[in-house]
Formats: C-alpha cells, structure tokens, sequence
C-alpha cells in the first residue's frame, strides 16, 4: 500500500508498542513491545517474540485502569520495574534499530503516558524518550482515513479487526496482547485489499466536501449499479441547473 510505505519512510523494522497508565498521573505502569522485521513492500518477514513489562508509577493505578487492565498497585510493587529499567529494557529488546525503526501505537495516548512518566522519572535519558516520539506512527489514525464505523467515526482495536473478518487474540487491555492484535491489523491493511477497497469507498460516499456529482457517482457504485460517462455527465448537469 503506498500511502502506507510513505509513512514507514523506508525503515526496515517496526517496533508495536502499547503502554498501559495510572488511572489519574498517566504514568506507565506496563509495556508490550513486539519487533516486527518488513520487506521493501511494507508486507511482514517476521515477528519476533515479544516483551511484557510492569512499571513502577510514583502514584497509584485508580480503580478503573484496575479493572479494565489486571494491575493492581501490589503487582507494580512486587513485579514492577522502575521507568529507567523499563525503557533500557526496549531499548535493549529492540538492539539496533531501537533509533531506526517505526514505533507503531493505536491512537497517540501512549505518547502522554511517555510524557508523564519521563515527568515523572527525571534520572531517565530524555533522548532515548525523544526517540520514540520522534520515530512514532499512529495506525489508528491512519486506517481510519480509509476505514470508520457507520457513524463515521473511528473503530476500536477490536472492532477494526473485526472489519477484516479477524477476531482480537488474548486479553485486550493487555499490553502484549494489544501490541500483538496491532500487527494483525496492521497486516490485514496489507493483505486484505478487498475489504480496505469496500470500506473506503464507504467513507469517501460520507464525505461531505465532495462535489455532488462525484459523490452521486459513488453512491450508485456502492448500491451495484453501472456508471458510464454520459451518467456522471447527466449529474454534473443536474448540479448546475
């Protein structure tokens, strides 16, 4: 997909990255990172084995992100590392191409969880954090400019995949799990020209910027019927009467 390589700008890995925070602060207190090798076309070569980590916050979780995530303040005491640990952890995972490749997140809220525990943790390197918002990649934000529920508004994790016949694996609100579902969608824009192709042409129908010829043309297209030029031509004489 061309729109898509033009965002990957040539980088040869991907790193899929999803934090969970503290109800109220925003702090990290998990990761999951999966490193994702891709060749020139965008398509995946491998996957490899990712990485779960527990963070240490300053404050505490909150009795929603509890609920929704499985962490509870006890596990960040007993299990958790602090943020320092946390990010040389990534950094080490992702060797290499930790300053060369895409970190590819759904929506840009893992981006102000960064922010806040890098507020929050001053003995942290801010370059090695600046890395990361640097070289980061919303997926959400760009399947939704081909792909938005009937309301034209942008799916969940969950529901995208279930757009291109897939079904989330794991636990969501996992920090793995939610990394891993991430690359399947991000391989299902690959793969599934045929459903990506069905649904843009759902959103360019809903879009109202559109001339009213065209967006007639699109609207014929989509309920199956057959569009000649002399149509088209009928509608942009109807437009202007």
């Amino acid at each position: 997909m061309k729109a898509l390589l033009k965002q990957l700008n040539n980088v040869k890995t991907l790193c899929f990255l999803d934090l969970e925070g503290t109800q109220f602060s925003h702090e990290m207190i998990a990761i999951g990172a999966i490193k994702v090798s891709i060749r020139k076309d965008g398509s995946i070569r491998k996957i490899h084995r990712g990485i779960y980590t527990l963070v240490k916050s300053k404050n505490r979780v909150g009795k929603v992100v509890t609920d929704l995530t499985g962490i509870t303040d006890n596990d960040l005491k007993n299990d958790g590392v602090p943020f320092r640990v946390a990010l040389a952890n990534l950094k080490k995972y992702m060797g290499r191409d930790f300053t060369k490749c895409k970190y590819v997140t759904f929506g840009n809220h893992d981006l102000r969880i960064i922010a806040q525990s890098l507020a929050y943790n001053l003995d942290v390197k801010k370059e090695d954090v600046q890395v990361i918002i640097k070289h980061h990649f919303d997926l959400s934000e760009f399947a939704s400019c081909y792909v938005k529920d009937e309301n034209n508004n942008t799916y969940s994790l969950a529901n995208f995949l279930k757009v291109f016949e897939l079904n989330f694996k794991g636990k969501q609100h996992n920090a793995l799990s939610d990394a891993l579902n991430l690359v399947y969608l991000y391989d299902a824009l690959n793969k599934r020209k045929d459903i990506l192709q069905e649904e843009y042409m759902k959103v360019l129908s809903k879009m109202r910027h559109l001339p009213e010829p065209v967006h007639n043309v699109l609207q014929d297209l989509l309920e199956g019927k057959t569009v000649d030029k002399a149509m088209f031509e009928e509608y942009v004489k109807k437009s202007l009467e």
